[in-house]
């Protein structure tokens, strides 16, 4: 078998072989990822999202654990702190979850975040895209943390968790003007603490955030407890997940949520390919290296340029529409 049906057949190792061509940007998994789109659409991609030390990692285990219960193949990607000397992620995924590491049906990877300000790596979209093809019934996708402009997970889950615990009462208020909107489930965890109740109550005051998103209005984001420690809640979080997947599907938005991430993974792709042709043309064209020149000797400012280049193509649009239409006469 070739890689692809490797793959397909859920073969552990090829996927963490591909996933790490990923990591790294390998010319040669382009190829492989044009050969695994076409197949994918299939998972439900889960993310959770939360400031740090609230527990998130230990919660994706429990999930996964009782997703396998109802016999769902399960694919975890840990989006962790990057390594300042190598780059890679600081965390290891099996010394978190140590428990999943012998299912043959649970696949688990590290990946570094490698500075991205959303808290996911560029690779992240493309290893959810291999699991999927894989055959992995959910994809947890767990971030390395929140704050107001962290919302990169939001467009490319299906469903989202923001797990806060007690104590976290200022950071709720920091964050309900940008990530309260994005989350589907509100989870307290580390619900043994004194002051879980408060949270609760200081959560559902903010649930009118809820209905800001455009066509989800009808979804309001349940507020469970839970701990890790005693199994509180796991089940009821579990049970939330799959209902709210069920809910996109049956209002009929999966295939937008779909549709816009494949749109922005378009974009995220489209504008790092067009700003790594023009730094290899920066150093070899002396013509773009005058333009550029312009700009650092501030006689063209970045607005005017941009403009400029915008024209080019919409100039270079018109010739060619031209030249079709006189080649069809």
């Amino acid at each position: 078998m070739n890689l692809f049906e490797k793959i397909k057949a859920g073969d552990i190792c090829s996927i963490a072989r591909l996933i790490s061509k990923v990591e790294r940007r390998d010319p040669e998994v382009i190829k492989a990822i044009k050969e695994i789109y076409p197949h994918c659409g299939n998972a439900h991609l889960i993310g959770i999202t939360g400031p740090p030390g609230v527990g998130k990692s230990c919660l994706v285990s429990e999930l996964a654990g009782k997703f396998r219960e109802k016999n769902r193949t399960v694919g975890i990607l840990a989006v962790d702190p990057s390594s300042p000397f190598s780059g890679g992620a600081l965390l290891g995924d099996r010394a978190r979850m140590i428990e999943l590491a012998g299912d043959k049906d649970v696949f688990i990877r590290s990946l570094a975040s490698r500075g991205a300000s959303g808290g996911l790596s560029a690779a992240v979209s493309d290893a959810a895209d291999i699991l999927d093809m894989s055959g992995k019934d959910l994809v947890l996708i767990e971030t390395v943390g929140v704050g107001q402009g962290e919302v990169d997970i939001a467009r490319l889950a299906h469903t989202v968790l923001l797990v806060l615990m007690p104590g976290y009462g200022d950071a709720l208020q920091a964050m309900k003007a940008g990530i309260m909107e994005i989350a589907d489930i509100l989870i307290v965890n580390k619900a043994d603490l004194s002051g879980a109740d408060e949270a609760v109550a200081e959560l559902s005051t903010v649930q009118g955030f809820q209905g800001m998103r455009e066509g989800q209005d009808k979804w309001v984001a349940p507020i469970i407890k839970s701990s890790t420690l005693d199994g509180e809640g796991i089940e009821d979080i579990a049970g939330a997940v799959l209902k709210h997947f069920e809910y996109v599907k049956e209002q009929g938005f999966l295939r937008k949520k779909n549709r816009d991430r494949r749109t922005n993974q378009f974009l995220d792709i489209f504008t790092q390919q067009i700003r790594d042709e023009f730094m290899r043309l920066v150093k070899v064209d002396a013509g773009i290296q005058r333009w550029v020149d312009k700009i650092g000797d501030l006689e063209l400012d970045p607005y005017s340029a941009s403009e400029q280049v915008i024209e080019l193509l919409r100039n270079a649009r018109e010739q060619e529409r031209d030249s079709r239409k006189r080649t069809r006469k």
